[in-house]
């Protein structure tokens, strides 16, 4: 066997490991990888509200929220409140949320798979998302975020 065809065999290996372990995170516990937890089933009102937070070590990760209904409050935690933005952009059905940065208390902008929007950039020690669910019951929604 060639060194050439070798090297080429062991890069599309590593290709696929890397592209498995990219795509697997929740099958891992990945902790950047955030969503609401909740008991009781569906939630059956529009008005629901439950709390996320993403530890503080996070840079980037997902949020995923399976049978959206009501609001999600996603906090960031700055702790050594350093100008910071969160862009998100869509992973998986998540074009489907209005997002609004509660801490500049503005709308984040249209965003897809392709497009980042990110918040105004902030020094505060919590930085807020609030997501929002559509009327109509979905499966799931899913949006990346980093921090920059």
């Amino acid at each position: 066997m060639e060194i050439s065809s070798l090297l080429k065999m062991l890069l599309k290996f590593a290709v696929f490991v890397m592209c498995v372990l990219g795509t697997t995170g929740f099958m891992f516990n990945d902790p950047c990888n955030v969503f609401p937890q909740y008991s009781g089933g569906i939630p059956d009102s529009l008005d629901f509200t439950t709390d996320v937070n993403v530890p503080a070590t996070c840079r980037n990760g997902t949020f995923r929220w399976d049978y959206p209904r009501g609001h999600s409050m996603v906090m960031f935690h700055n702790l050594h409140r350093t100008p910071t933005k969160i862009c998100i952009r869509d992973a998986l059905g998540g074009q489907v949320f209005t997002i609004t940065d509660m801490t500049n208390n503005k709308q984040i902008g249209a965003f897809d798979e392709k497009t980042w929007a990110c918040t105004d950039v902030t020094s505060a020690q919590e930085i807020t998302l609030k997501i929002d669910a559509p009327e109509e019951l979905r499966y799931m929604g899913e949006v990346e975020y980093k921090l920059v």
